[in-house]
């Protein structure tokens, strides 16, 4: 029965009128069990959608799975949440109990989370399991939107008798950021269900990382956790690595790009040497030195059911990847690894004792950041105490209160005027505002926010204020940033790594 439904996909349909839906609405008209609808790869106007919603509330009562990938190309914002209105309408009447609902890859945003609300509030969406939301735009505001929704679904479901039971959100690529998974970790550790939480590209810190694994710990039943490519630290590998012993179902981790660094590859090797189930291991681009890389390798040998080993694009060297590809040769996981293409060669001492300072300064920068000023900081420190992640001692703010904003902007103005690299005079003002403004964010415990802030005014990270304007010179000031950054007495650590990561992803897609 869930082979049976109709699929439009990839045909490219521009459905505007009622006329333009006939095709589709004769087609489900005729389908005698419509389990599952897929029109991905069309786009679909509002007269459309409500001929395409009637036939729904008359033939669509079997629907289980809604397929709408791709649906809205070249559809105004405004258009969509009435889209969504008309088919959820349909849904509706026919009593539809969908399982599945796909709306990845349609850039709605927050707009058109207004009318995905209104879906996931009604009992149409109170049996579903799986919610793929790739690359949609959520922001922050749209992430908070869908977990008030997921919630508010959950306690109207367990009050009419089927308590909501999601097992896979798929968000990746929609800028949700700490507060984002903030907010939805609040829902994963009241539904107790999920089994795939796959959330890569979404600007996520450490803070956002330790919500998040606070409420895995009320999901022992997840089998795929899908990080990559946001960024966790040291701190952040480490509380994962103190909840994976308890994940015994864990098939599937992907934590690559995310910065975990040698001692965050030591923290999940000792969490690994616990943990039998793990299928797939992806912890590939996070300068991890050799000596972590072979630990962790050997964490894996005795993984019966290992199929899929990549640790590629970190800091080995021929010697290490040798020991490495021996070590799994030797317990028959040879063919688990994937290539060593990305390699960025042995690190020299140096820059190995620099790292290790680096992770060491960071725990207590991290530990800030960390320090969620929202309802979740009670739990969030009580997370950070069962983790023994150290505790951070706090300091009094200065009597004399620097204002950040106004320190970056004079700096900008400065280094908007840079005009190359033998511009000696305006890179050395710079880079004494720089460490003038490090020295009193360290000081007031704004350490954090003064690096969130360069990454907002650079244009690294999205700004949440709808009316924040990048400057005409933001290009010369990046090219003051990208050698500030370079040098490495100018910027604290913590925050080099955390501005280099962003300037490289900038730069990567230019």
């Amino acid at each position: 029965m869930e082979d049976k439904g109709l699929s439009f996909a990839d045909q490219s349909l521009s459905l505007n009128s009622a006329e333009d839906a006939k095709t589709i609405v004769s087609a489900i008209e005729k389908c005698p069990c419509l389990v599952f609808f897929n029109l991905q790869g069309n786009t679909l106007g509002i007269d459309a959608a409500k001929e395409i919603g009637h036939a729904l509330a008359k033939h669509g009562s079997h629907l289980k799975h809604a397929l709408w990938q791709d649906m809205f190309t070249g559809r105004l914002k405004s258009e969509i949440p009435i889209v969504l209105e008309h088919l959820s309408a349909g849904l509706l009447t026919a009593n539809v109990r969908l399982s599945e609902l796909d709306l990845s890859n349609n850039a709605f945003g927050p707009i058109g989370m207004q009318g995905l609300v209104k879906l996931l509030n009604s009992p149409v969406c109170y049996e579903l399991q799986t919610l793929r939301l790739m690359n949609n735009g959520l922001g922050i505001g749209g992430a908070k939107m869908l977990a008030k929704a997921l919630i508010d679904n959950y306690y109207a479901s367990t009050k009419a008798g089927t308590p909501f039971k999601l097992k896979v959100l798929i968000a990746g690529r929609n800028r949700l950021e700490n507060e984002g998974i903030i907010a939805l970790s609040k829902f994963f550790s009241l539904v107790k269900t999920m089994e795939e939480i796959t959330i890569p590209q979404n600007g996520i810190y450490c803070k956002g990382i330790l919500a998040l694994s606070q409420s895995l710990l009320q999901n022992p039943n997840l089998k795929v956790l899908d990080v990559q490519d946001n960024l966790l630290t040291v701190l952040g590998a480490e509380a994962l690595a103190n909840v994976l012993p308890k994940l015994k179902n864990l098939k599937h981790l992907n934590i690559a790009d995310c910065l975990i660094k040698s001692k965050g590859a030591l923290a999940i090797a000792e969490a690994l040497n616990v943990h039998e189930s793990l299928e797939n291991l992806d912890v590939s681009f996070n300068e991890i030195n050799g000596e972590s890389g072979i630990i962790l390798t050997k964490a894996l040998c005795d993984k019966i059911n290992l199929k899929e080993y990549n640790i590629n694009g970190n800091r080995f060297g021929i010697e290490t990847i040798d020991i490495i590809s021996n070590t799994l040769k030797e317990s028959n996981k040879d063919k688990t690894l994937g290539s060593f293409s990305g390699d960025e060669g042995e690190c020299s001492s140096d820059e190995e004792d620099n790292d290790e300072n680096a992770e060491e300064s960071s725990r207590t920068i991290d530990s800030e950041d960390c320090d969620i000023s929202t309802s979740y900081t009670d739990e969030t420190a009580d997370l950070m105490k069962d983790m023994a992640v150290g505790e951070v001692k706090l300091v009094k703010n200065s009597t004399d209160i620097v204002n950040f904003e106004i320190l970056v902007n004079q700096l900008m103005d400065i280094a908007g005027r840079y005009q190359n690299s033998n511009d000696k005079d305006t890179l050395d003002t710079c880079f004494e505002l720089y460490k003038t403004a490090y020295t009193n964010a360290t000081k007031e415990l704004k350490f954090v926010d003064l690096t969130n802030l360069l990454l907002v005014k650079h244009g690294l990270i999205k700004s949440e204020d709808k009316n924040f304007q990048l400057r005409k010179d933001v290009g010369r000031c990046l090219e003051v940033l990208k050698v500030a950054v370079e040098n490495k007495n100018v910027i604290p650590e913590p925050s080099r790594c955390i501005l280099s990561f962003m300037l490289k992803k900038k730069y990567s897609f230019q």
